[in-house]
């Protein structure tokens, strides 16, 4: 087995400049793994669709890991004693953070804590947007509020595909054909929707 350390991380993908202070707080965990041979990664599947599936070397510093979804680089963060995870954006030749974290084991209740509010503080994400995110095979499948999107390849060879939700049939279809999801309580499932 592999050697295992949840971490929590404050998300900075989409966020305002926090050069001042920290305008995120620690709600996203990812997973630093220590393999046999002594070498570590960072192991992140939860973060959907910016974030690489394959594992990221930690024993690599700032040097560009270049992985299907594209290049990547972990660098010290403005925040003393962080982290950050970069990705790479072609198109406007820049890197964007994704998130940053300490390394530093999060303990259970922090992890609780941290769920807790991600899924019930009024204003969060997860209280305001409804969100599937699956891979099968080469694709990825997102679900945003009314929107269903495919996505085929990465970068600039990408294909991807739209299509509105039109109504609760159509959401429950989904959630269970695609995302494999058998919801047992679907009242207000479909607050989201037009």
């Amino acid at each position: 087995g592999y050697d295992v350390t949840p971490l929590l991380a404050r998300v900075r993908w989409g966020k305002a400049d926090d050069s001042e202070e920290p305008n995120t707080t620690f709600t996203h965990l990812t997973l630093k793994v220590k393999t046999n041979d002594e070498k570590y990664y960072l192991a992140d599947v939860g973060f959907a669709g910016t974030n690489s599936m394959r594992p990221i070397s930690l024993d690599l510093g700032s040097t560009i890991q270049k992985l299907p979804e594209g290049s990547f680089r972990i660098s010290p963060s403005k925040h003393v004693g962080f982290h950050i995870l970069e990705l790479y954006i072609p198109t406007k030749k820049e890197w964007k953070p994704l998130y940053e974290w300490r390394d530093e084991k999060a303990a259970f209740v922090d992890q609780e804590c941290a769920n807790w509010y991600s899924y019930t503080y009024p204003t969060a994400r997860f209280t305001n947007q409804l969100f599937c995110f699956r891979i099968i095979g080469e694709t990825r499948h997102h679900i945003l509020n009314d929107l269903y999107v495919i996505r085929k390849g990465h970068g600039v060879d990408m294909e991807m595909t739209e299509e509105h939700i039109v109504d609760k049939e159509m959401l429950l279809g989904l959630i269970d054909g695609v995302f494999g999801i058998r919801l047992v309580d679907c009242d207000g499932i479909d607050r989201f929707l037009p």
